[in-house]
């Protein structure tokens, strides 16, 4: 039986040449300047492959078939032909031959041929010697295709183009330019160097197609002619569309005499020197892509960003707001987001963050599904590699499973990820940094820290400030006791002027009652336009508001306690008294806040305790509740 996931690296290095070093590991090679095609050699998804741009993958087969055009047949037949150990032999399929493509020695003898298939496949084929065919090279020598005619050029002294298809070499030969290709195509081991010494003292110029690949091929040519060749040169056309070839610029208008100058003005090709790091020359920015934003203006793909702030400020709050808006594609604060999966990782608190997730569905959501997963447990990023290990490979699994790679990660919080680290330290912050740098080089991913703050907000992060220096983006959560109104300001945006301070209020959500017959209540992100201290509500108050308010007073007179007490939430301010919102209900049964049954009560005093909380005349937290201010 063929062992499919054990030829991947073999066909990956024969398709696309050498894989990107930078970017590889022993478990999955990278392909490409940004390494957005990964190939799986080893670990639990060996075999596979996932073009991160495309949002495509597969197994080997897909991945012949997705360069080679056809199907699962067409691939095993690549496989048979460039002597691969596939035990299939079933004949190749029935369809309409579109062309066929005569490879020669220099006499004019047939050596094999190359069919082009209607839809869109290729095979390869050589004479038995009774009048049929076999459908493979075994034995055959390989020729660069019309080989006889280049011969001839080439004694004239002409310049002789390489393309990268029998296509492109015929309609090049219509022109009257002598031109000629390799079978196959594009990828390592096409173009063989035992082709060299046919091209020695010849004018050479390598047409590649309009991608990597086609680069590539054309980068292998060079090297193997420039030691015999007379001139090398490599031209790559202008104007090209992704993939785009030599038919396709001729049929955009190019001329036989556009050709030729475009050639004598390319510069002769020069063999790259070995370079460790990757360089961007000036004058070449404009051909790299363009920078692409996760939330336009504020957060960059495959960035590294943090949310920070003291504690109860609301910013785990603000960071699953951002996670979840990413996950359904919704604006965030007026800012345009790029959709996709995302990964929250919470070691602090999972129950909590299920009912925030609850309460943001009931709140904001519109009853679809939509690709955001909540990691329960903490990633050590300190002390070793696996733990970054694992989530890399889980994030790839689960962008596989989904379809497309996954946006953003969330790490909740940088305390309970840093393992035996120390916060103070730069060289250990400097090691979480780097490995939540590779989180995002070899995901693609967006990687977002939320962190503390101390009390103190002119100090900024709790900590050493190396994770600051090191961020693309740096967000500052405060909270305005009096109003409740939070507020995120921009600490540090590396591309960009930092946007105008974002604010917003907790509102709070009922997902329940419980066997108590008490509420079971979240809180949800609500942006806003008021000002902190500034936040007055407009309109009187009822009599039934009135009603709950002197329950309140009553509530907190007779059983309330101080909000610096164990156990109250770090979310409550400081210094005041509070009481629990079950006490409050009753006092206001008690009062009369509503005629009617219980059913009728609970809504009463459900909606005006909404009202109030949103007019800021109260403050809520869980199960505590505590006057804001006097009406």
């Amino acid at each position: 039986m063929t062992d499919f996931p054990g030829l991947i690296e073999p066909v990956a290095r024969m398709l696309f040449g050498e894989p990107n070093r930078h970017l590889s590991n022993p478990r999955e090679l990278r392909f490409g300047n940004r390494g957005s095609l990964s190939i799986k050699i080893d670990g639990p998804h060996k075999g596979t492959w996932n073009d991160h741009e495309a949002a495509t993958g597969g197994g080997v087969l897909d991945l012949i078939a997705r360069e080679i055009g056809g199907d699962h047949r067409a691939a095993i037949e690549w496989l048979k032909q460039n002597g691969f150990p596939v035990e299939d032999n079933a004949p190749p399929p029935s369809r309409r031959v579109a062309a066929a493509y005569h490879y020669t020695d220099e006499a004019g003898e047939l050596l094999f041929e190359v069919l082009r298939y209607e839809p869109k496949d290729f095979r390869q084929r050589r004479p038995d010697g009774n009048g049929g065919w076999l459908w493979n090279l075994k034995g055959v020598r390989q020729v660069p295709y019309r080989l006889p005619e280049t011969i001839a050029a080439i004694a004239e002294e002409r310049t002789i183009f390489i393309v990268e298809g029998e296509k492109d070499a015929d309609r090049l030969r219509k022109l009257n330019i002598p031109a000629t290709c390799n079978a196959g195509g594009a990828g390592n081991g096409k173009w063989r160097d035992d082709f060299a010494p046919l091209f020695e003292g010849a004018h050479v110029v390598i047409v590649p197609d309009n991608d990597d690949p086609g680069r590539n091929h054309a980068e292998g040519v060079a090297r193997s002619l420039s030691p015999v060749a007379a001139s090398v040169k490599v031209l790559e056309l202008p104007n090209l569309p992704h993939k785009g070839d030599v038919s396709d610029w001729l049929n955009s208008g190019g001329t036989f005499d556009a050709l030729h100058a475009l050639a004598e003005a390319a510069p002769p090709w020069r063999p790259a020197s070995p370079v460790r790091l990757p360089v961007v020359w000036f004058g070449d920015e404009d051909r790299q892509p363009p920078m692409a934003w996760l939330v336009k203006g504020l957060l960059p793909e495959g960035g590294l960003s943090t949310i920070s702030g003291p504690p109860g400020t609301s910013k785990s709050f603000l960071a699953l707001d951002l996670a979840l808006c990413i996950a359904h594609g919704l604006d965030w604060f007026g800012r345009c987001v790029a959709p996709g999966p995302v990964l929250y990782v919470s070691g602090e608190g999972a129950s909590g963050m299920m009912q925030r997730m609850k309460a943001w569905r009931k709140e904001k959501g519109d009853g679809s599904r939509a690709p955001f997963g909540l990691i329960p447990s903490s990633v050590n990023l300190y002390d070793d590699d696996a733990g970054a290990s694992a989530l890399i490979d889980d994030l790839k699994a689960h962008g596989g499973d989904l379809g497309a790679p996954v946006r953003l990660v969330v790490l909740d919080t940088l305390s309970r990820m840093i393992g035996s680290g120390d916060e103070d330290k730069a060289r250990d912050i400097n090691v979480v940094v780097g490995r939540a740098e590779r989180i995002q080089r070899d995901t693609g991913a967006h990687v977002l820290i939320v962190h503390h703050s101390g009390k103190d907000r002119d100090r900024g992060m709790r900590g050493s400030n190396a994770l600051l220096g090191a961020v693309d983006a740096a967000i500052e959560v405060s909270r305005d006791e009096a109003s409740g109104i939070g507020e995120a300001k921009v600490q540090k945006l590396k591309d960009g002027s930092a946007p105008t301070p974002f604010r917003y209020v907790l509102r709070q959500s009922v997902l329940g009652v419980d066997e108590d017959g008490d509420d079971i209540t979240s809180c949800i992100i609500d942006p806003t336009d008021a000002n902190p201290g500034n936040a007055q509500g407009k309109g009187k108050l009822t009599d039934s508001d009135r009603i709950a308010l002197d329950a309140l007073d009553d509530a907190i007179g007779d059983t309330g306690t101080s909000s610096d007490s164990p156990g109250v939430p770090a979310n409550v301010p400081r210094g005041i008294r509070i009481v629990r919102l079950s006490t409050w209900r009753e006092y206001a049964y008690r009062k009369g806040i509503a005629d009617g049954g219980d059913e009728a009560r609970r809504k009463a005093f459900l909606r005006i305790r909404q009202k109030l909380q949103a007019r800021f005349v109260i403050g809520c937290e869980g199960e505590w509740v505590w006057r804001a201010r006097r009406e």
